[in-house]
């Protein structure tokens, strides 16, 4: 069914590379926007990816359906959520080599790399989806269902074990794809579309922000930004590690915010969280509701920005943001820069003996340094490491000793 083409209007031709993300979804309908603002005699979509995230192929598939202008798929590769997005267009062209399918949906275990087939419910939302594409183009329903289903069988093609790939010529023989093409201007000329073309590149925002959303780009900055804080928390004053995590948390949300994912409720969400863990860690040491639920919102926060990655960015970012500590605690205090921070003057005197501590129950003294719980305090002439019950005490605060168990010194603040 060739589509004639439109006077002089130029065609307009949409590369779709790479792996499918939120930002690639932004500039297809963008496109395509332009594309009908300029009365383009038709778009071509070229496609070469090995497919990617589920909600963004959606995104674009709704987008080319709902397009009034004549869509035209030319495949060079289009796997996964590649072959959602080339289904949904009116003609499809195979060029040589090229493939098509392989759209089971998929889990990536994070670190270990390992991928595996996701639940029944996600396999059955996108079969759906593929069939409800294929109706609407007049496309083989069973093999458009047998590419994400691998309980699918098509005789002659596949098992029931593995979803349905077909290539080039085997698309054509079973309407999948209407015909092969030598290269992009054999298929314009096939198709019936006006050969001048006007190729749409992806602009500096959109390959921003794609860099940003990367999943191991964005743990990287995630784990940086939150490590920055953490380090300023240790080190007041200095406003370096600050400034650092939050450049690299400004990154991270800039990414998201191109991309279209993330926005104000995000945000508040992630940073409403590192405030409640702050004042668990400083303010009311232990853990209790406030940092369950600051530890919830910062969950949120990622799984509403990255949806089905959200698993990967996190525990890539745990798993660098632990490695970062390690190696801070390890080095840190060796190094030029710390020293303005460590306590170089030693304590000449030592503890006291065990009786002698047993002696000081009820001795009121003064917190020689904040206890967290623990901590040193001084009575009389003496310096003692102690701790207290749980609550947070202030340096320079009144303090009582309460018990003493062994060199376990327990102090309670002084009531005012």
């Amino acid at each position: 069914m060739a589509l004639l083409s439109l006077g002089l209007a130029k065609t307009y031709v949409i590369p779709i590379e790479g792996a499918i993300d939120l930002p690639l979804a932004t500039f297809l309908e963008q496109s395509l926007d332009h594309a009908e603002r300029e009365g383009a005699s038709g778009v071509v979509l070229y496609i070469d990816t090995p497919g990617g995230r589920v909600d963004a192929a959606m995104r674009m598939s709704d987008r080319i359906l709902a397009s009034p202008l004549p869509t035209f798929a030319v495949v060079q590769n289009a796997f996964s959520a590649g072959a959602l997005i080339s289904l949904s267009a009116q003609q499809i062209a195979m060029l040589p080599g090229s493939e098509i399918g392989a759209a089971l949906p998929i889990q990536v275990t994070p670190v270990t790399n390992t991928a595996s087939p996701t639940d029944r419910k996600v396999i059955s939302a996108l079969r759906g989806k593929f069939r409800a594409v294929a109706e609407a183009r007049g496309r083989p329903v069973n093999l458009a269902e047998a590419m994400v289903d691998p309980e699918v069988a098509v005789p002659g093609l596949k098992t029931q074990d593995e979803p349905l790939t077909l290539s080039a010529q085997k698309a054509v023989e079973l309407k999948v794809a209407d015909f092969q093409a030598a290269s992009l201007q054999d298929a314009l000329t096939k198709a019936g579309f006006n050969p001048q073309i006007e190729r749409l590149e992806p602009g500096t925002r959109v390959q921003v922000a794609r860099f940003l959303t990367a999943p191991t780009v964005a743990a990287i900055l995630l784990a940086v930004g939150v490590l920055g804080l953490v380090l300023e928390f240790f080190t007041p004053g200095t406003f370096i590690p600050a400034t650092v995590g939050l450049l690299a948390l400004g990154l991270y949300f800039t990414g998201s915010v191109l991309a279209g994912s993330s926005g104000v409720v995000e945000v508040l969400l992630f940073f409403g969280g590192l405030l409640l863990l702050a004042f668990e860690l400083f303010i009311a040491p232990g853990f209790g509701l406030p940092g369950v639920i600051g530890i919830g919102l910062l969950i949120a926060s990622v799984y509403l920005t990255f949806g089905s990655e959200s698993l990967t960015v996190g525990a890539y970012s745990i798993v660098i943001l632990g490695i970062g500590l390690f190696l801070i605690f390890r080095f840190v205090p060796r190094t030029r820069v710390a020293k303005a921070f460590v306590l170089e003057s030693s304590i000449d005197q030592t503890a006291p003996p065990r009786n002698e501590l047993e002696a000081l129950v009820g001795a009121v003294g003064v917190a020689l340094t904040d206890l967290r719980p623990a901590g040193v305090a001084q009575f009389g002439e003496r310096r003692v490491d102690v701790v207290t019950s749980g609550e947070f005490i202030v340096r320079g605060s009144s303090i009582r000793v309460v018990q003493v168990e062994g060199p376990r010194v327990v102090v309670r603040a002084l009531e005012s």
